[in-house]
C-alpha cells in the first residue's frame, strides 16, 4: 500500500526541516508519539518511539539529507513501513510531502489492507496538519 500526503507550512524550509528533525520535541506535535529517544551518528538516526495509544515501542532508522528530505524505515508487529518526507520551498513557505509505503506482514495483510489504507492515510494527514501548526508557531 503506497500513498502520498502533503501540506503547506508557512515557514522557511530550514526552520521546518529543523522542527521536523528535533526528534525529542515530536511528542509536542505528534498524536502518535508519547516519548521519543534518538541517537544520531552523522546523517543516520535511530529513533525509538513509545506509542501514545498503545504504549508499544517501535524503532525507525532514518537517513537525513538536510534540508531536502528525511528517509526512514520501521517495523511494527503487523507492518513494515518506508517513508520519505520531502521539504520543498514554495512562495509562502514550505511544502512538506510524505510518501509512505506500508507493507502488512503475514495473514494480517489480508485482514488489514482495505480498512488499513483509509486509517493510514487519515493518520498521516492528521500528523502533517499537527506538525504544520507546531512548526508555524516556532
Amino acid at each position: 500500500m503506497r500513498f502520498e500526503a502533503s501540506i503547506a507550512v508557512k515557514a522557511a524550509r530550514e526552520k521546518v526541516y529543523s522542527a521536523y528533525t528535533d526528534f525529542e520535541a515530536a511528542p509536542k506535535w505528534s498524536r502518535q508519539a508519547n516519548a521519543v529517544a534518538a541517537s544520531v551518528t552523522g546523517n543516520m538516526v535511530r529513533l525509538e518511539t513509545t506509542s501514545a495509544g498503545s504504549g508499544r515501542k517501535s524503532v525507525r532508522v532514518m537517513k537525513l539529507s538536510p534540508p531536502e528530505r528525511v528517509e526512514s524505515e520501521g517495523e511494527t508487529r503487523f507492518t513494515r513501513t518506508s517513508t520519505i518526507v520531502r521539504f520543498e520551498e514554495v512562495p509562502d513557505g514550505t511544502r512538506v510531502t510524505a510518501t509512505l509505503d506500508v507493507r502488512f506482514k503475514g495473514r494480517w495483510g489480508w485482514v488489514l489492507r482495505t480498512p488499513g489504507k483509509a486509517d493510514v492515510e487519515s493518520s498521516a494527514l492528521e500528523e502533517l496538519a499537527s506538525f504544520a501548526k507546531y512548526a508555524e508557531k516556532l
